[in-house]
């Protein structure tokens, strides 16, 4: 499996950092996991922290 980094080429660890930074804001709240049902993690964790305190 390729991993993200090894498709990408960066001018500098800044800019590095920065595309990780937006990569993993894409995967935590826009790309859907099966795992979770077709949510993103946000969404569980939207939805977790939503739930009435019993």
């Amino acid at each position: 499996m390729e991993m993200w980094h090894e498709k990408q080429s960066f001018d500098s660890p800044e800019h590095r950092q920065k595309e990780l930074c937006r990569f993993v804001n894409f995967y935590n709240t826009v790309k859907p996991h099966s795992s979770l049902g077709g949510n993103t993690p946000f969404e569980v964790f939207l939805a977790y922290f939503s739930q009435p305190v019993v």
